[in-house]
This record gives structure tokens, C-alpha cells and sequence, in this order.
């Protein structure tokens, strides 16, 4: 199992440095972004950047996973290929069909969203990046089935230096602010494409299978609802807060959720691109069991120490980074928000039970139903309390999901998981960030050491829990 373990920290760890790279954008330019744009701007950018997520989420119909998940199982060369093959071209028919019948109401669109026609551009763009990503993700799923890692560090970091090198263009000396970064991300999304056709060409056969193309739609059409509703518990909120409280609110809720969301771009969905494609394999392996239950434990690890990091020095990096007073309010979403992602890591890990026994529905019905209540929650308490509430329901939200996830999928593919240790490691945290926030009004200095103490010694509380 030791060797296993071993294999999946490599994998998700050269992952992390493909999708550092790619979504580090963000972050390295946010002082660009806070310099450059209003919060009102910035908040435009979420609810494009929000739509673009849906789109895919929608539209993808979950086809290159059940793609990784058939390939997975096939050991026929040729068979792969034309799994590969059926895959890539169904998704370039959605693709296309999606921009033919999206862009010519981009005018329609950019009224019910902004109230404006000139955010039309917005729209056409969005549409034809949304349509060149979804035909990316089955080369770069493809690449993660056959542990090719470096290969996917170098496209990836090849268009992340192009994108950040355009947004810089863009926005400092074309002056194009929203409408540019937007187009740099299809530019990125083109490139990639362009990177990976050859490795495609050599990994498909034309040979198109409809059999099995209607089985991974039996498979991935449950998924559709499980993206679809996990889109809306991390989306749905900038949606309500802008119709309730504003652009502005948008904007500075974003920012929170942009630095509290940190855990989820470098840890979560760097683990899922190494691991996913591992769990498959090691399913029927005598020691599965255990070595899931491991996972776990160490992965949660993981995420509460980011989590504990993020939460003691949000306020000095929120200042630090945004030169508008106008943003800074953001810093006290950052705990809330970061923590929330502890559940999401759960539940995604603890949900491959219902992949095992290829019964996805049940994920569907979970997420599904705890979007529901997301959004009503959300709905009744915006109004009233503002956008810092949605952060609160956000951590009840993945709460909630974590445990239905966790009750069902036991009762389908039982695992022995380690929950007296994850929940000491939770409670751990929160008492050492209880202790952090009585130095809020200290000079820098001081909450800069006491902070930096607390962090060091998580583990250290731990070891001596006998943990």
C-alpha cells in the first residue's frame, strides 16, 4: 500500500505544479485587477467567469470523465482509441452546435445580465471560450489516464504564461479591462488545443462506438446534475448577492471567495486530476479499502493546515494585495469561505463509493439537493444580513453535503475512514484561529509572530493528541 500511497502523492503533487500554473492567473494578477478595475467591474468578472463554469458543467454532458472511467477498465489498444475517438467527436458536435446557437443571442444576454448592450462582446467571447474548453478536457483527461504529468505541466504552463502575459496587454495598455481578460482566457483555450491535437491524433482511432457512447451518456448524465448543482453552491451566491446588494457586493465577495477558494484550485482539484484516474485502478486491489481510508486522512491534513494558513493571514494578504480600501472588507470572508472547502474535499473523495459501484445518481441527489438549499438559504438571508452571509451558508451547505455523501455511500461501499482523527485535526483549527483573532487589532508585528506560532504549532497540538 506504502508504494500506492507513494504514487498518488507524485502524481497529485506534479499535478498541483500543472494547475498552479494554469489558475495561478488570478491570484498573480489581482493587484493588477484591484488597481485597474472597480469592485463593480471585478464583480462582472465573476459572473462571466461564474457562467462560463455553468456553461461547461452543463453542456460537457460529463463525457470526458466516463470517458477516463471506460478507458480505465479497457485493456484493448485499440479499443481505448476508439472510446477516445467517439468522445472527441461527440463533444466537438456540442461544442459547435452550443456557439451556433448561443452567440447570435449574446445581445439578449448582455441585457438580462447587465442591464446593457455593451457587454455583448462579453458574451461572444465567453461562448467560444466555453466551447474550446470543453473540447480541451478530453486531451487533458486523456493525458491524466495515462499518467503523463510532465507533459500536462508543460501545456499548461505554456498557457498560463500566455494568458497572464495578455491579460498584462490588455488591461494595462489596451485599457480593455473585463472584455480583455476574458479574451485572453479563449486565446489560452485555443492554444491548448492546438498543443495537444497531435498526442490526440496518435490516441484515436476513427471508429465511432455507439454502443458505448450511450452507455457513458447513462453514466455521465447523472454528473450533469452533480457539476451543475456543485457549480451552484460555489456560484449561485454571486448570482443573489448581485440581483440583492450590487456589483460591488459581487465584487468584494469574490475577492473573499477568490483567496478563500485557494484550497480548492491548488489542493482539491489538483488531487482530483492525479487521483481519480488511480482510484479507478486501485478499486479491485485486496488493500483498496485501507488505502482509501489513508487518503483521507492525510488529504484532510492537508487541508486544514492550508486552510489554518489562509484563515491567520487573510487580513494582512487581502491589504497587501488590493490597493483599493474599497476590497478589504473581503479578508473576513476568507476563514469561512476556505473552511467550507474541508467539506468539499470530503465529499469528493468519500463519493468515488458511488463511481465503484457505478450508482452516480446518488451524488446527484445529494449535491442537487444541497444546491437547492444553498440557494434558499441564500435568498431568504441576503436580503436581511448582506453578502457576508452567503459565506455561512456556503460552510452549512458543504456541511450538510459532506454527511448525506458520507451516510449513503457507506451503506454502498463500506470504508473504514479515520473520523475521530479528522474531526480532532478540525477542531484543532478552529480553536487555533479562535485564538488568532484576539490580535486583529494588534500592530503588525505582533499578530504577524502570534499568528506565525499558531501556525507551527498544529502539529505539534496533534503529536501531543496522540493523533
Amino acid at each position: 500500500m506504502l508504494a500506492d500511497l507513494k504514487n498518488t502523492v507524485k502524481q497529485t503533487s506534479i499535478y498541483s505544479i500543472g494547475n498552479l500554473s494554469s489558475k495561478l492567473i488570478g491570484f498573480i494578477l489581482l493587484p493588477l485587477y484591484t488597481s485597474y478595475l472597480t469592485t463593480a467591474e471585478y464583480g462582472i468578472l465573476a459572473i462571466i467567469e461564474a457562467s462560463g463554469q455553468i456553461l461547461i458543467g452543463i453542456f460537457a454532458f460529463s463525457l470526458p470523465t466516463a470517458m477516463l472511467r471506460w478507458c480505465a477498465t479497457e485493456k484493448e489498444d485499440k479499443q481505448q482509441k476508439s472510446i477516445v475517438f467517439t468522445t472527441l467527436i461527440t463533444t466537438l458536435l456540442i461544442a459547435i452546435t452550443l456557439s451556433a446557437v448561443l452567440i447570435p443571442f449574446s445581445l439578449r444576454f448582455s441585457i438580462l445580465f447587465f442591464n446593457h448592450t455593451r457587454f455583448t462582446n462579453y458574451f461572444i467571447i465567453l461562448f467560444l471560450s466555453v466551447s474550446f474548453g470543453m473540447l480541451n478536457n478530453v486531451p487533458l483527461n486523456l493525458i491524466r489516464l495515462q499518467e503523463k504529468s510532465f507533459f500536462y505541466i508543460i501545456i499548461t504552463s505554456l498557457k498560463f504564461a500566455t494568458i497572464l502575459l495578455l491579460n498584462i496587454y490588455f488591461v494595462v495598455y489596451k485599457k480593455t479591462g473585463v472584455e480583455g481578460i476574458i479574451l485572453s482566457q479563449l486565446i489560452g483555450n485555443i492554444l491548448l488545443l492546438l498543443l495537444t491535437t497531435p498526442f490526440l491524433l496518435k490516441n484515436i482511432i476513427a471508429k465511432f462506438k455507439v454502443k458505448i457512447l450511450k452507455e457513458m451518456f447513462s453514466y455521465g448524465f447523472p454528473l450533469i446534475f452533480t457539476a451543475i448543482s456543485a457549480l451552484a453552491l460555489s456560484s449561485a451566491d454571486k448570482y443573489i448577492i448581485k440581483f440583492f446588494v450590487g456589483d460591488a457586493g459581487v465584487g468584494i465577495f469574490s475577492l473573499g471567495h477568490k483567496f478563500g477558494s485557494i484550497i480548492n484550485v491548488f489542493i482539491l482539484q489538483s488531487f482530483q486530476l492525479g487521483f481519480l484516474p488511480i482510484a479507478y485502478k486501485m478499486y479491485n486491489k485486496p488493500n483498496a479499502k485501507r488505502y482509501f481510508s489513508k487518503i483521507l486522512t492525510y488529504y484532510v491534513f492537508v487541508l486544514v493546515f492550508t486552510v489554518l494558513a489562509l484563515s491567520l493571514f487573510s487580513m494582512e494578504t487581502i491589504k497587501f494585495l488590493s490597493h483599493k480600501k474599497s476590497f478589504w472588507p473581503a479578508y473576513s470572508l476568507v476563514p469561512l469561505i476556505s473552511f467550507a472547502f474541508i467539506f468539499k474535499g470530503m465529499q469528493y473523495v468519500i463519493s468515488l463509493g458511488f463511481h465503484y459501484v457505478k450508482r452516480t445518481s446518488f451524488t446527484a441527489y445529494i449535491v442537487l439537493g444541497t444546491a437547492v438549499f444553498n440557494i434558499i438559504l441564500n435568498i431568504l438571508l441576503v436580503p436581511k444580513y448582506g453578502y457576508a452571509v452567503s459565506a455561512y451558508v456556503m460552510v452549512i451547505s458543504f456541511f450538510i453535503m459532506s454527511v448525506l455523501t458520507y451516510y449513503f455511500s457507506q451503506r454502498l461501499f463500506y470504508i473504514p475512514y479515520e473520523i475521530k482523527k479528522i474531526t480532532m485535526m478540525i477542531f484543532v483549527d478552529l480553536v487555533l484561529f479562535g485564538f488568532s483573532t484576539l490580535t486583529n487589532n494588534s500592530d503588525l508585528l505582533i499578530r504577524l509572530s502570534v499568528k506565525s506560532m499558531l501556525l507551527i504549532s498544529f502539529p505539534a497540538v496533534l503529536y501531543f493528541l496522540k493523533f
